[in-house]
Formats: C-alpha cells, sequence, structure tokens
C-alpha cells in the first residue's frame, strides 16, 4: 500500500515519513524470494519462508525447520530448513550437525529470554526429549527448549506444523503469599511460555 501524496505547505511528521520508508521496504521485502510480508494495525511482520515461496528445484515444499538428513561415512548430516521464532533465526540455522544413525535423536530448538521476549535462539539434536520448563515467579523462564522432530534411524518426524514459531508468555497457577505488604498484591503470580 502506497502511502497519500504529500501536499503543499503540508508538514512532513514522523508518520508520515515512517508510513513511505514503510513502504519502500515492503517493495523491496517483496522482491525477494522465501519472505511473507504483512502490516496490519499491529504493526509490520516480516516472516522467513512461507508454504509458496519456498520450492525446491523439485517443486516440494519446504516448511519452516524441516528436518533433512545424509548419510555420511561418520554417520548422518543433519539440516534445518530456515525459519523463526518471534522473529529471530536460530544463530547456527545454516550449520548441518553430525549425528549417529543408531538410536533415537530429537532436534530441538533452545531459546533465551529476557523473561518477557525471546533474545536468541539455536537449535541442537539431543539425546533426549527436552524437559518442560517450569513455570516461575513474575517473569517467564529465562530458557526453554521446543521439540521440532524427532529422528529414527535416518527417518525424520516432524512435531510442529508447517509454520514458524511464535512464542508468548502466558499466566500459569496463582500462590497466596504467607504475608501481605500494603500497595502490593496478595499472591504470588506464575508464568510460563506457551507456542
Amino acid at each position: 500500500m502506497l502511502p497519500q501524496r504529500v501536499q503543499k505547505n503540508q508538514p512532513i511528521t514522523a508518520d508520515l515519513l515512517n508510513n513511505i520508508i514503510d513502504s519502500i521496504r515492503e517493495c523491496q521485502i517483496q522482491s525477494g524470494v522465501g519472505y511473507s510480508f504483512s502490516r496490519n494495525s499491529g504493526g509490520t511482520t516480516l516472516s522467513i519462508g512461507s508454504k509458496k515461496a519456498q520450492v525446491t528445484a523439485t517443486s516440494e515444499v519446504v516448511c519452516p525447520f524441516d528436518v533433512t538428513t545424509a548419510i555420511t561415512a561418520s554417520g548422518q548430516d543433519v539440516s534445518l530448513a530456515l525459519g523463526t521464532v518471534n522473529g529471530l533465526m536460530p544463530v547456527n540455522n545454516f550449520e548441518k550437525i553430525n549425528t549417529s544413525t543408531q538410536g533415537k535423536k530429537y532436534v530441538v530448538i533452545n531459546c533465551e529470554t529476557n523473561g518477557k521476549n525471546v533474545t536468541s535462539a539455536s537449535w541442537s539434536i539431543e539425546n533426549t526429549i527436552p524437559v518442560p520448563s517450569f513455570a516461575t515467579i513474575d517473569v517467564a523462564p529465562t530458557t526453554f527448549g521446543i521439540l521440532v522432530a524427532g529422528i529414527s534411524g535416518s527417518e525424520v518426524y516432524k512435531s510442529i506444523p508447517c509454520s514458524n514459531i511464535i512464542a508468548r508468555v502466558s499466566p500459569s497457577v496463582q500462590e497466596d503469599r504467607d504475608s501481605y505488604t500494603a500497595g502490593q498484591r496478595n499472591y504470588n503470580q506464575y508464568y510460563h511460555w506457551v507456542f
């Protein structure tokens, strides 16, 4: 959507200039491959890898966080397709991880937070299913793991839908406090991450 034309003697406000900049960025981004751009009253969102945008040479749809394996002399290389958690791409997204073809393995996205926002993400291959993070008082846990897929031999079993991941803080339980201080709530509020 293009911004309205500026009229003669009309002041150029921050809102008007930001609309112009957003329109230019939208044109730049939409000319790229593998991006989904949307703007609404809540703000502007740029996502990597819509279903339509990432198509391989064999015409297969590649979803965010799809897991692929390739047998090597030392086991198998595991790769992860581009994807984001709250708009952040895992820092090691382009790395291949070599692992054994024996037993069960789990592909996990490990997120670090400030208790309110995801601040960084990385992915790993674990030998055990990630332990759920427990709710914490006043702010959500500072770390959590998301199970993306299970690998048995060279077979991949994905556990998330074909989309980027949105994680948000959600209130959990309330616990009565032993004592009450005037001006403060009389309970502890616990929070956890949902995605």
